[in-house]
């Protein structure tokens, strides 16, 4: 401390110049300073890709370009698929309602079938979607859960839901 104080302006700004001239040369050189400046990986990234939890500026901006290009690639081909199934949905709807429309009237004849076959549909409907209607309420809370010890800080301590 001694030291520093016995110093005058004069020589606080002669040791001012030469670190602004060491960091001039040294930019010269290819020392880029992004090297020196550190950024945190957030935790879901760390864990898809295996990043570490810090990375230089340089690294990390080149890792967020192929991360983003990435997930821009795979969220393309998941909504691709989902619109072909959506397709297919349609595709076995019509034929489904055509085939009702055609047996429709000779079932309609039958005293016992033609009142019950709207029930039966709508009975094979409902064990058709409740598995998958659990699955996604099992999903939703689970992702709930996991949002929600997020916000809280700590892990969740629940169980698989519903």
């Amino acid at each position: 401390m001694k030291f520093l104080s016995s110093l005058s302006t004069r020589h606080y700004v002669y040791i001012v110049g030469l670190l602004l001239m060491a960091l001039v040369l040294t930019s010269c050189a290819g020392f880029d300073l992004g090297d020196l400046v550190k950024v945190k990986t957030p935790n879901t990234i760390q864990q898809t890709t295996g990043l570490p939890s810090t990375l230089s500026l340089n690294e990390a901006e080149v890792e967020f370009q192929n991360w983003f290009n990435q997930t821009q690639t795979t969220g393309a081909q998941w909504k691709g698929n989902i619109e072909k199934a959506g397709e297919l949905r349609g595709l076995f709807s019509q034929l489904t309602l055509s085939a009702l429309d055609t047996v429709g009237p000779t079932v309609a004849g039958l005293p016992v079938l033609g009142p019950a076959l709207p029930a039966l549909t709508g009975i094979v409907g409902l064990f058709i979607g409740s598995g998958r209607l659990r699955k996604e309420k099992e999903a939703s809370f689970n992702k709930g859960l996991e949002k929600g010890s997020g916000l809280a800080g700590g892990p969740p301590s629940g169980g698989s839901g519903v």
